[in-house]
């Protein structure tokens, strides 16, 4: 019986679309649908089970070490002061960049890091909850450039369609090209944003996140590449705005905010 409707249903894809054809595929997948919901776990991966009892049992360890005291402050309402645009590598994440990214950073993530493939979430970050940075990190060893300096017409249509908006060189998938695409999306932001980027509101910086060391700083390095536009790595080090972020700062335990 599931056979059968995985035929069909890859058929009718196939096949011309008619009102007759259109009507049989929303059924096959109703009944897909309704079938899928009736197997429970029978059909999970265990590494898949083994992965959600992972996550219940971080999830309640983090929920011991914060506390109720630690959502109070953003139960009803959320101020961060950074809009992040990163990818969605599995070898990206917020821990790397913010001791303590609740509320502090507004996340969009997506293959590439861009902005025109999330505009509505960036604006949203941006003008509607007005975080006064805007920061896009691109990262060492990234698939997606890869793929977009390659061959991907194989790859499925929404990829595809993803890929398509990244401006790399055909045959340059390596960090050249992570820091062109930084420095795109940068200048697209900047087109979107001058406004307020001219009078302050916002600085739009681009960077790095190099877990495997190509660009010598050290592995977990966020380097920053890109600021307002500005891409010159001795006039961004002199900016009041890089002053003091290589050096420690004292062990409060609370950040300010």
């Amino acid at each position: 019986m599931l056979g059968m409707l995985l035929l069909t249903s890859a058929s009718l894809a196939q096949g011309p679309a008619t009102d007759d054809s259109e009507r049989i595929r929303q059924i096959v997948k109703e009944v897909l649908r309704e079938y899928a919901a009736t197997l429970g776990d029978r059909q999970a991966d265990p590494a898949a089970k083994e992965m959600l009892r992972n996550l219940a049992r971080d999830n309640r360890a983090f929920m011991t070490r914060q506390g109720a005291a630690h959502f109070k402050p953003f139960a009803d309402g959320q101020r961060p002061r950074a809009t992040v645009v990163t990818c969605s590598d599995s070898r990206v994440h917020t821990h790397a960049l913010d001791a303590t990214p609740d509320n502090d950073l507004f996340v969009i993530r997506n293959i590439g890091n861009q902005i025109a493939t999330a505009e509505g979430s960036v604006e949203y970050g941006v003008s509607h909850l007005h975080t006064p940075l805007l920061l896009i990190i691109g990262h060492s060893a990234c698939g997606a450039i890869q793929a977009a300096a390659g061959d991907y017409s194989a790859e499925p249509g929404p990829v595809r369609n993803e890929l398509d908006s990244l401006q790399v060189p055909k045959g340059e998938g390596g960090m050249a090209s992570v820091k062109l695409n930084v420095n795109h999306q940068v200048r697209h932001a900047l087109g979107k944003y001058e406004e307020k980027v001219l009078t302050g509101k916002l600085t739009i910086v681009g960077a790095v996140y190099d877990f495997r060391n190509d660009l010598r700083q050290g592995p977990g390095k966020l380097v920053v590449t890109n600021v307002n536009g500005e891409t010159d790595p001795v006039r961004i080090a002199a900016m009041d705005l890089m002053q003091g972020l290589e050096t420690p700062e004292p062990k409060s335990g609370k950040r300010k905010r």
